[in-house]
């Protein structure tokens, strides 16, 4: 690539906020948001051009949710309830590269958690060996 460098969307989620509940809003509203947060616009992001090559980023999306209810009567007073939540987590996967007629992709690398692995590995192996060591003068 050159040194120029283009104007880049910062993802698929660029320019999206997540929706939000507000009081008065109805569960099925909210269940309307949720459905629209989770959608392939989250997963593809919008393509840009540099250097002669079509770039379209790409994304991991989760969506979660739950829901309550509720009503009943008890003497000298009335109840109900309701309740609806929903959560997404977006995080970059990596880029589709389209040259020509070749197709490429190119995976984003996450640094923590390759740092977690390689620090989970070396607490693994510094255990293992102190354990040896003591096994080995019993």
């Amino acid at each position: 690539m050159s040194e120029h460098q283009p104007d880049v969307p910062s993802g698929p989620a660029a320019g999206r906020t997540a929706p939000r509940w507000e009081p008065g809003a109805t569960d099925r509203s909210v269940l309307e948001q949720a459905v629209d947060a989770v959608t392939v616009r989250r997963v593809f992001g919008e393509a840009y051009e540099t250097d002669g090559a079509t770039i379209v980023p790409v994304a991991r999306v989760r969506g979660w949710g739950g829901g309550g209810g509720g009503a009943g009567q008890e003497k000298d007073s009335s109840g109900s309830g309701s309740g609806v939540g929903y959560g997404v987590r977006a995080e970059p996967a990596g880029v589709y590269v389209v040259k020509g007629e070749c197709v490429t992709w190119r995976p984003a690398v996450d640094a923590e958690r390759i740092a977690l692995t390689l620090g989970l590995a070396l607490c693994g192996a510094a255990a293992l060996v102190g354990w040896a060591a003591v096994t080995r003068r019993a």
